[in-house]
């Protein structure tokens, strides 16, 4: 049995426990879960007994080749359609659907069409399954990771006074790909001064300055895999300010690792992070949640925050990344993404979390 059977088997489980025969999986990260398609285009219907994908003509040939587990269809005038002329689903079946993931005009379409079946909304079956993370996953992580914290020692020398937010930030994209990665996760956040206020700033041309603070979120993608690092470092010299609040955020990270293992809480890892920076003064400035889980999407399940009561199981893999954004002066955030364990938390990122100051 290769992992995408048994991933599928976990999700036939899953929806038998839900009293449905079968799940209509249209969320194109679940379909490659599921599957392993990388094509921009495809469904997989989930039935007790067989599995169905679905493409258009394009992906013939790569269908072929990427996907095991499924009976193949090429569709011809729409995916309903062609699920309803090859009579795959007997009348009154209890099919579920991505509430999540299904567009208004999706589900009518749907309804219309399959008008034999009895079709109930999900929540989030694959997510959660996929949130906890097999051997093979864990391993391109730890890929996308390493190249992340490599490129970081790599840029380091252009982080000085008079570099543009921008050319870093291309260079980083640059040599993600120079260093065996897929590209970048996401569009990397340089953001310099007044603009690391800014938790999600777009780098602009804006030029590093002397006493700047610099927020460096950014990460690779390796099979698909994406990393996500955060540093800081402050350009020329550092004033009491500068360490005092970079201390605080650092403390603050420090104590979620800490806290986060197995059976913990998301909230329980917020509040940890959450509380050093609260008592330091700086509660309103911690703008954000504490993290979030990574895998084949830069955001996954579980989320890091003080609405997540749920635990934490092992083997998921979560950003914890505090911190504090002062408007009009500028923001200091530390993050590393954490495999969580029975016992602890081990974070994969070995980049330096000592506060850099560049000249």
């Amino acid at each position: 049995m290769n992992i995408y059977e048994k991933r599928v088997n976990l999700v036939k489980n899953k929806i038998a426990e839900q009293n449905l025969d079968g799940l209509y999986v249209t969320n194109l990260t679940n379909v490659r879960y599921l599957t392993g398609f990388t094509g921009s285009a495809g469904s997989v219907l989930i039935l007790e007994k067989s599995q169905h994908f679905f493409s258009d003509t394009r992906y013939d040939e790569q269908s072929k080749d990427q996907i095991k587990n499924c009976q193949i269809h090429m569709i011809e005038n729409g995916y309903e359609q062609t699920i309803k002329k090859n009579n795959i689903l007997s009348n009154d079946i209890r099919i579920g659907f991505e509430a999540e993931h299904t567009s208004y005009h999706s589900y009518q379409s749907l309804k219309s069409i399959l008008n034999n079946v009895n079709l109930h909304e999900t929540s989030q079956i694959v997510e959660y399954i996929a949130a906890i993370k097999d051997s093979s996953e864990i391993e391109s992580l730890k890929s996308a990771i390493e190249i992340t914290d490599e490129v970081f020692n790599q840029i380091i020398p252009d982080l000085k006074e008079g570099a543009v937010e921008k050319e870093i930030a291309a260079k980083i994209s640059y040599l993600f790909k120079m260093n065996g990665a897929e590209g970048d996760s996401y569009d990397p956040i340089i953001a310099s001064g007044f603009l690391g206020a800014l938790p999600h700033a777009r780098p602009s041309e804006k030029k590093f300055e002397k006493g700047d603070f610099v927020v460096m979120d950014f990460g690779a993608l390796y099979q698909g895999y994406h990393a996500d690092m955060t540093r800081t470092i402050v350009i020329g010299e550092a004033t009491s300010k500068h360490h005092e609040i970079y201390d605080i955020v650092l403390k603050s990270q420090l104590n979620g690792i800490r806290v986060a293992k197995e059976g913990v809480t998301g909230e329980q890892v917020d509040l940890a992070c959450r509380d050093i920076i609260t008592k330091a003064g700086y509660g309103k400035e911690f703008c954000h949640s504490t993290g979030h889980g990574i895998g084949l999407e830069v955001h996954t399940y579980p989320r890091l925050s003080i609405h997540n009561k749920k635990p934490l199981l092992k083997n998921y893999v979560v950003t914890i990344e505090p911190g504090i954004y002062i408007p009009s002066w500028g923001g200091v955030r530390i993050e590393d993404d954490c495999l969580i364990r029975e016992k602890d938390c081990l974070p994969l990122n070995q980049s330096t979390k000592e506060m850099l100051i560049l000249n």
